[in-house]
């Protein structure tokens, strides 16, 4: 439930710039191996209660 981008932005007054800490997860890690799913559905930055994000393996 702690994420130390969105408490550093939120400490420097600037919690709007936490998404794009969350764009670049997404840009990051979607692509990254042909076997590695990346998957979310909220973020802190993006305004949700908690980041829910899940990294698997395909067999």
């Amino acid at each position: 439930m702690k994420c130390p981008y969105h408490d550093t932005c939120v400490a420097y007054g600037c919690p709007e710039l936490c998404c794009c800490f969350c764009d670049s997860d997404d840009i990051s890690y979607t692509g990254l191996h042909p076997k590695l799913i990346w998957h979310r559905t909220k973020t802190l930055g993006r305004s949700d209660d908690r980041c829910d994000f899940c990294m698997k393996i395909m067999k």
